[in-house]
C-alpha cells in the first residue's frame, strides 16, 4: 500500500465553497477507490496525506496535480506502508483545525499514525496559525 504526502499553494481566490467541493469529491472518489487520508488547509497552502492501493493513489495524484484550485504541488513524503494512518476517514478535514489541534497529537501518541506524519501535520497547522489562518 502506498502513502503520499504533498503540499501545494492554494489559489488565492479559493473559498469555503471550493473547499466543500474538494471534500465532497474526495470523499466520494476515495470511498469508491478504497483510499483514505487527511487534508489540512491553512488559508494559503494545502497539506494532504493520501493512502491506499498503489495504482489508485497514483491515479488520484494525477487528477489532483491537474486541479486548477492549487499549484506547485510537491511531494514531501512517499512510502510503502502496511497499515493506514487515516484508515477511519475517506478524507479527514476540519476547517477550524479542531481535529488537528488535539486529535492529531493524540493519534500520534497512541501510535495510530506515524510519528513523522504527525509532526508534518502539527508543523503545518502551527505555520497556518502563525499566518492568522484557522
Amino acid at each position: 500500500m502506498l502513502s503520499v504526502t504533498y503540499v501545494s499553494v492554494a489559489d488565492p481566490l479559493i473559498g469555503a465553497d471550493d473547499i466543500e467541493a474538494i471534500l465532497a469529491s474526495a470523499r466520494r472518489n476515495n470511498e469508491r477507490d478504497k483510499l483514505t487520508g487527511a487534508l489540512a488547509y491553512n488559508g494559503y497552502n494545502f497539506l494532504q496525506l493520501l493512502e491506499g492501493p498503489d495504482e489508485k493513489v497514483e491515479a488520484c495524484l494525477a487528477i489532483i496535480r491537474a486541479d486548477p484550485r492549487h499549484s506547485g504541488m510537491v511531494e514531501v513524503r512517499r512510502r510503502t506502508v502496511e497499515t493506514r494512518d487515516f484508515g477511519d476517514w475517506a478524507m479527514l478535514y476540519d476547517a477550524r483545525f479542531e481535529w488537528q489541534r488535539d486529535s492529531i497529537v493524540r493519534l500520534g501518541a497512541n501510535g495510530r499514525i506515524d510519528a513523522e506524519d504527525e509532526k508534518m501535520f502539527a508543523n503545518f497547522i502551527a505555520l497556518g496559525r502563525g499566518q492568522g489562518a484557522g
